[in-house]
């Protein structure tokens, strides 16, 4: 499961994931991500990801979610943070995926969602 919102006046694009992501899953997230930021100017806003619900993922799956990160570098925000996960399993396997990502030192990690809005 996931959502994605805009927020114009803050300059904040927010996305909540939780759960299992299946295959088609991940492929219809990163479809309506690419849509989503071709509506904004990305360099005027900061990307917030709330993961902190999401599930241990397959091998294959966890390829995806490298994508996923990939795509949040891809696009030039003016910053990115990540709320972290709950989960230390969740969140070791998204710190080896990401160890090869140019810039993932750039994120900045969140606690909770007040903390990420603290740090805008």
């Amino acid at each position: 499961m996931f959502k994605m919102e805009i927020d114009k006046l803050k300059k904040v694009f927010f996305i909540t994931a939780a759960g299992f992501f299946s295959m088609q899953e991940g492929m219809d997230f990163m479809a309506e991500y690419q849509s989503r930021t071709s509506m904004f100017d990305p360099k005027e806003y900061t990307l917030i990801v709330d993961g902190r619900e999401v599930k241990a993922s397959a091998q294959d799956v966890a390829e995806q979610l490298k994508n996923m990160i990939l795509l949040y570098m891809s696009v030039p925000f003016k910053k990115r943070i990540i709320i972290q996960q709950q989960s230390a399993v969740v969140a070791g396997q998204t710190k080896r995926l990401a160890r090869d990502i140019p810039e993932f030192d750039t994120i900045i990690f969140a606690e909770t969602v007040e903390e990420a809005y603290s740090k805008l």
